[in-house]
């Protein structure tokens, strides 16, 4: 009997909401596209895309590069706040 092997579809993966206060809210996107996982945070607040996009070695490689570059902006803005737990909602 032959294995079917399926791959995910583009866009498939996962994505978090992060909120602090009312002046921080990141979505954190872990997704799979064309060429392999991908991770990308979008800044809700202004809008805006950050321009570091990090290719990973699989989805959870994604999700783990995504929590540690939002980790490592709020340490570097200096908030006093602890860092939201995150949840991840799967997508597509």
């Amino acid at each position: 009997m032959a294995t079917t092997v399926t791959f995910p579809k583009e866009g498939e993966g996962f994505r978090a909401d992060v909120k602090v206060g009312d002046d921080i809210h990141l979505v954190l996107m872990a997704t799979h596209t064309a060429v392999g996982p991908v991770m990308g945070i979008y800044d809700a607040r202004v809008k805006r895309w950050w321009p570091e996009r990090q290719w990973a070695d699989d989805i959870d490689d994604a999700r783990a590069k995504a929590e540690a570059a939002a980790r490592k902006w709020y340490r570097y803005v200096g908030r006093k706040e602890p860092f939201p737990a995150i949840t991840w909602e799967p997508t597509g």
